[in-house]
């Protein structure tokens, strides 16, 4: 399945666990091969739950697990939806960062869009985590890579965020600069995923994302994207009172801010998914 580019094996092991938690890492290493396996961005096994309607257990690239993914989420209803196994309007999902709430639009009987409530964002440095003052924050910090200095913002959104903003999308140092920055281990001991977002306009914005477990620049990133928008309001770099339009890499999404206050409550993530094939794999 793919959303916005992002593309993912999913695993349905609603019935059968197939693949036991021991092994999973290496299975999922040798599917996301894009040469030896089928290639992916991550790998979604669909997994009852005894707490809410289903349970979304996600496996990074390089086989290390996530603790969430908006994008592989987003698949995952529709998969959910399409085969009858969840035919709700609100889909409640179990996930290591916590309770996730869904909403499919459906045309024709089938999903054309997902809306994801993602919760609301974790920006005090213990919580995404950043290293310091564990109850401070990182907005518009500076970060020194090579000769240079980023001014960074970091957001959690169950996974870390680093983001920038750039003048120049076209010619930003994804790879370089994202992975020295994501390797970062004394700002950030868990890693990072790093995201450079420039203005275009309108509340509309150029995003090109460096994730984590991926090791390399990605079509798109959804949680990477509703960091963003988080940190564009953080830094009063957008009308944070309107949907905010992504254009990434991979196709558009859109992010939608609730506060209460100046406190952000809720952050929404809207986009297409679709299913590209399925198929048995034999190992």
């Amino acid at each position: 399945m793919q959303a916005a580019g992002n593309d993912f094996v999913l695993i349905d092991e609603l019935d059968k666990i197939f693949v036991s938690r021991e092994e999973k890492p290496r299975f999922v290493v040798k599917v996301s091969d894009r040469h030896f396996g089928i290639g992916s961005d991550g790998v979604i096994f669909v997994q009852p739950s005894s707490e809410y309607d289903l349970s979304f257990v996600f496996y990074n690239p390089d086989g290390s697990p996530a603790e969430m993914c908006g994008n592989g989420m987003r698949c995952f209803i529709k998969y959910v939806f399409d085969h009858g196994i969840q035919k709700k309007k609100q889909i409640r999902v179990e996930t290591k960062a916590g309770l996730i709430v869904a909403e499919p639009f459906v045309v024709d009987g089938v999903v054309e869009e997902v809306r994801v409530d993602m919760g609301s964002p974790s920006i005090k440095r213990k919580n995404i985590p950043v290293s310091g003052d564990p109850s401070g924050t990182f907005i518009d910090q500076g970060i020194e890579v090579g000769d240079a200095v980023y001014r960074v913002t970091a957001v959690g959104l169950g996974n870390p965020h680093a983001v920038l903003f750039t003048e120049n999308l076209k010619e930003a140092d994804v790879l370089g600069v994202g992975q020295r920055i994501r390797l970062n281990s004394g700002l950030f001991p868990k890693g990072v995923n790093v995201h450079f977002v420039q203005n275009m306009g309108d509340n509309v914005f150029g995003i090109r994302s460096y994730e984590r477990g991926v090791e390399g620049e990605t079509l798109a990133c959804g949680t990477g994207i509703c960091a963003s928008a988080v940190a564009l309001a953080l830094n009063n770099l957008a009308d944070k009172t309107k949907s905010m339009l992504f254009h990434a890499q991979g196709g558009n999404l859109r992010v939608d801010l609730e506060f209460e206050g100046e406190y952000i409550k809720k952050i929404f993530l809207t986009g297409p998914v679709e299913e590209v094939f399925r198929g048995e794999l034999v190992f």
